[in-house]
């Protein structure tokens, strides 16, 4: 028989956190409303929560807490950049799980879900029993630098039609395109730096004909203003600090072609986290369903 509740899991609990600095937070629940806690960071930055992030984990025996990051998904407005930064991200997740009266949860995420549950961590360490995390993004200089410019080594052809006729700091370049009152120049943003980070690991590379929605725009705009503002964190933050996580149960995994964040990065945390334990997936590519099933299928036996 089919199962439209496996493949489609539907949140209990659903609604907004009180407005805050302009920003009105979105947040779901998911799975079993007395089981274990476990809170959810979405990737991006821009994207949103998913119930499919739910599925990494046993709906059965675990409570999956979500919620989409300022400006991004069902979270009002959407798009804004204001008041919008990683520290308003971390904030926002302590807000929701007081408002759940949650003292303490297991934490996971995946690419930048990954980064901001690393950071929640080395915030609230006292709020966190466990790690979940993959397809780590450390968001470094050199992090940022792999993807957006030494992966051009792959992808010279791609990264050519991104800088003919830009200036050498193209970055700076495509964040004022977003800005611009010229839909053209922001369709333009969007259509090529926009889609080289998605076709990162791809052996098919190919930027798409399609004119990108307006809503499309935004989520690169809320990309982009982290980005530009080195994700507003101290360069190799996450690791110098991961002293103060050192106590914490965490699971890592990453695929080993992750050509967007090199397994090296899931390697420097697994040696700087005594209690952590590493799979490296045998998987071409960033995330995917892999990932996902694989979490679902070690996390349990994980937190024996």
């Amino acid at each position: 028989m089919f199962n439209f509740f496996k493949r489609h899991p539907k949140p209990f609990n659903s609604g907004y956190l009180p407005t805050k600095d302009g920003h009105d937070v979105f947040f779901q629940e998911i799975g079993n409303p007395t089981g274990k806690p476990i809170l959810v960071f979405h990737g991006g930055p821009g994207s949103q929560y998913k119930p499919k992030h739910a599925k990494m984990f046993n709906l059965k025996k675990y409570r999956i807490i979500g919620f989409d990051q300022r400006g991004s998904g069902q979270s009002k407005p959407y798009g804004k950049t204001e008041n919008n930064t990683t520290g308003d991200i971390l904030k926002d997740a302590k807000r929701l799980l007081d408002s759940l009266k949650i003292k303490k949860c297991m934490v996971s995420g995946v690419s930048w879900g990954s980064t901001v549950a690393l950071l929640f961590a080395q915030k609230y360490p006292e709020t966190v029993s466990q790690l979940a995390v993959g397809s780590i993004f450390l968001a470094r200089d050199k992090d940022e630098d792999w993807c957006f410019n030494q992966s051009r080594i792959f992808y010279p052809d791609m990264m050519e039609k991104i800088t003919s006729n830009a200036p050498s700091d193209y970055m700076t370049y495509y964040a004022n395109l977003l800005k611009s009152k010229t839909q053209k120049d922001r369709i333009k943003a969007k259509r090529l730096l926009g889609e080289y980070e998605s076709m990162v690991g791809s052996l098919n590379p190919s930027f798409s004909t399609e004119t990108p929605t307006e809503e499309d725009i935004k989520k690169f705009g809320i990309f982009m203003h982290y980005s530009t503002h080195d994700y507003f964190l101290k360069d190799n933050q996450i690791l110098n600090d991961t002293k103060k996580i050192k106590h914490i149960p965490t699971l890592i995994l990453h695929n080993r072609l992750d050509m967007n964040c090199p397994v090296e990065q899931a390697w420097e945390l697994h040696k700087a986290l005594p209690k952590s334990k590493l799979i490296i997936v045998p998987e071409l590519g960033h995330g995917g369903d892999l990932m996902r099933k694989t979490i679902k299928t070690t996390f349990g036996k994980f937190l024996k």
